[in-house]
């Protein structure tokens, strides 16, 4: 087992993760720590790395790196970002650091640090085309990608604390300030021409994790969830105009804002409004992705660190990291697909719908982890806040309820997603068709011995006859796939039958 921390030395604040590697590269997160120090505040009118500044900066990262001395990390690695990078004397603090610490630290280029939150956000996403944001205290990184491929980017020194100082936003903004703040973000942006041609935004980074907070508490959206929300264009800009019209003390009190975030939210959401309409996004997906990320997929993939399926990778990374029985996971998910690609005629659904069931399938049993008392609760939990599943909140609640679901329903909480949430009514039924699909596949490896090796289903008139292969006895896999028929029943409008073939 190898043990890496991964330091960010950011404008605003200093992270630092620790992670977990498995022999086979299986990896798992667990410490995330963070501590806000406003670095780029520390720049006095020279462009200068304040002595205050630099203090507190190697006091928190010595700290750090005690802290990953106690849980017995093998590497660190430590990288600064825009405030470093800008100041005349950032190699100062660099020297500090290594001469306090003993860990060198690497100033990233503006382009460095908008390929690696790239390269964090690609591993981290299904979506293949979109328009990446990077925001942070000191710079803002965009990035459009097509095809998963890095197409154009570029670096603005620019970010929420430094435009927060420039215009005078911390506290109540003046409608002059505001004025002239959103037209030197929308001069700017309308000297990049590509911002237009992709058609989501995807935003990493403090400041978006913030907004997700604030608009969750706002709209009482559930599930509690920042990584693959979606909020609309038209929901940024009421945030905006909301935050705008509060001094800093009563956005101190707005539900969801962190106090550290309060004076530079509304230069924050200010830059997201105008990027939303420089772009003509109609809506903002935001991801909990990083440069750390970026940073810990370089380590762990040198060669090549972009993945060659985001799916693939994290669901397999939670089977193998907690040693899951991946022999029966995979037999499941096999004759779910099959059942689901036999029973198109019944069921009339996509490729869309079978990928959820397959995921379904493969992490139907992930509550093990906490405990096999309560699976099905434990299960849901698992699947909906493991992180990075790399599924929208939609997809991630469908998944959920359906690997939930596998032996019998499991509905706890499900509406709750259809009044407040991403879920729409016809998911409850898409969930409630897909599930038998699931139950029956379960079931067919009920001993967990291997012995179905394949399934036909045969379609007549008001019945569906499912014979069951495989070259041992398999009594106890088909009456317990038959317990399942009166569920399909009601489902499909046809008698289920279970026999050996």
């Amino acid at each position: 087992m190898e043990r890496i921390g991964i330091i960010d030395i950011g404008s605003n604040s200093v992270r630092l993760v620790i992670i977990d590697i498995k022999e086979n590269r299986a990896h798992h997160l667990i410490e995330n720590l963070k501590r806000t120090i406003r670095l780029r505040s520390g720049v006095d009118q020279g462009g200068l790395l304040t002595e205050h500044g630099i203090d507190n900066a190697v006091e928190t990262i010595a700290l750090f790196v005690k802290f990953c001395q106690a849980r017995r990390v093998n590497r660190i690695i430590a990288v600064a970002t825009a405030a470093v990078r800008q100041a005349a004397n950032g190699n100062v603090l660099v020297d500090r650091i290594l001469k306090q610490t003993g860990v060198q630290t690497h100033v990233l280029s503006g382009e460095e640090e908008a390929y690696l939150g790239y390269l964090g956000l690609v591993n981290t996403v299904t979506e293949t085309t979109g328009l990446m944001a990077d925001l942070g205290g000191g710079a803002l990184k965009l990035v459009g990608f097509a095809d998963r491929l890095n197409r154009q980017s570029v670096t603005l020194e620019f970010g929420a604390v430094s435009l927060m100082e420039k215009f005078d936003l911390a506290d109540l903004p003046k409608a002059k300030n505001l004025r002239s703040f959103e037209a030197f973000l929308d001069e700017t942006f309308s000297q990049i021409p590509w911002l237009s041609e992709y058609p989501k935004l995807l935003g990493i980074g403090g400041t978006f994790r913030s907004l997700a907070r604030v608009y969750r508490n706002h709209v009482q959206y559930v599930p509690d969830l920042t990584d693959g929300i979606i909020i609309p264009s038209a929901a940024v800009e009421e945030l905006y105009r909301m935050l705008s019209t509060m001094d800093l003390q009563r956005r101190r009190q707005v539900p969801g804002l962190e106090q550290a975030r309060a004076d530079l939210i509304v230069t924050g959401v200010g830059i997201i409004y105008r990027l939303l309409q420089a772009s003509g996004c109609p809506e903002l997906m935001v991801s909990a992705s990083s440069i750390r990320d970026g940073l810990f997929f370089r380590y762990l993939y040198p060669r090549d660190p972009i993945l060659f399926s985001v799916l693939s990778h994290h669901t397999d990374n939670l089977i193998e990291y907690h040693n899951l029985d991946e022999n029966h996971l995979r037999r499941v998910s096999n004759l779910a697909v099959t059942l689901y690609d036999q029973l198109a005629p019944l069921h009339n659904l996509g490729s869309s719908e079978r990928r959820l069931l397959l995921m379904a399938s493969l992490l139907h049993e992930l509550g093990v982890v906490v405990s096999v008392e309560s699976l099905e609760k434990h299960t849901l939990y698992t699947v909906l806040n493991s992180r990075f599943l790399s599924l929208v909140h939609r997809e991630r609640l469908i998944t959920a309820y359906l690997a939930a679901s596998h032996d019998a329903p499991f509905r706890a909480g499900l509406t709750d997603y259809v009044t407040n949430g991403p879920l729409v009514p016809e998911d409850l039924e898409l969930i409630s068709k897909l599930t038998p699909l699931l139950q029956i596949a379960h079931s067919l490896d009920r001993s967990r011995a291997g012995v179905v090796t394949h399934v036909r289903a045969e379609l007549s008139p008001g019945l569906c006859e499912l014979k069951v292969f495989g070259p041992q006895k398999r009594d106890l896999e088909i009456s317990d796939a038959a317990r399942h028929a009166p569920a399909f029943e009601q489902e499909y409008g046809v008698k289920l039958m279970v026999v050996a073939g």
